[in-house]
């Protein structure tokens, strides 16, 4: 498993958050509910083998099958992340709905728990093994819509690395959080948009 410090960069205005995409939660509610049922069968064996070796191989085995586990969540999510982009896009001809960017009249958008809450939600739902970094250090620029219900579409990453740039999208998507308060003008809801850096460090 690889190691990694997330290090996230505010660039125009704020952070980002969003309320689990129902898309997403379906994915991750299936893989949870299954290793849940692998963990229960692989503690009956562990705990009625008495041999130390066995035991042993018992554990090992159950690590592989977390692993693989993961990895196939993680290509349900790439196909998720490439429906959900489609169907704003689709939204956005139809609509052509307003977003304010940066107007200095804008209340900016709450993260429940504040920024530091955000960084470490975005670096516990990143899943680096679906990652073949060219160096040690990767990087991208995240822009996304908060929107008036406080949760967030539209994500895009733009990075030199493509499986990076994903990852980082399906993170956000990922989160189970809505921003406690939207953008606000005057005190109404507004669409806002953000572009945040993200820098990963693999150790």
């Amino acid at each position: 498993m690889k190691t990694f410090l997330i290090t996230t960069l505010l660039a125009l205005c704020n952070f980002v958050a969003a309320q689990q995409h129902p898309e997403f939660k379906e994915i991750k509610d299936y893989f949870d509910s299954q290793k849940s049922l692998l963990k229960t069968e692989f503690q009956k064996k562990y705990i009625s083998e008495t041999n130390p070796l066995v035991k042993d191989r018992i554990k090992k085995d159950y690590a592989v099958f977390m692993q693989k586990i993961d990895s196939i969540k993680n290509v349900a999510y790439l196909g998720a992340l490439i429906r959900v982009k489609n169907t704003e896009d689709l939204s956005k001809i139809v609509h052509h709905p307003e977003v304010n960017i940066n107007a200095e009249e804008v209340e900016k958008p709450e993260f429940p728990n504040g920024i530091n809450s955000l960084r470490e939600k975005v670096a516990d739902l990143f899943y680096s093994e679906g990652i073949i970094p060219e160096g040690k250090e990767l990087n991208t620029t995240l822009k996304f819509v908060v929107e008036k219900d406080g949760s967030i579409s539209e994500v895009c990453a733009e990075g030199e690395t493509p499986a990076f740039n994903k990852q980082a999208e399906i993170a956000l998507y990922l989160l189970p959080d809505k921003f406690k308060k939207p953008g606000t003008v005057n005190g109404n809801a507004v669409r806002y948009v953000f572009k945040m850096p993200i820098r990963m460090r693999l150790e």
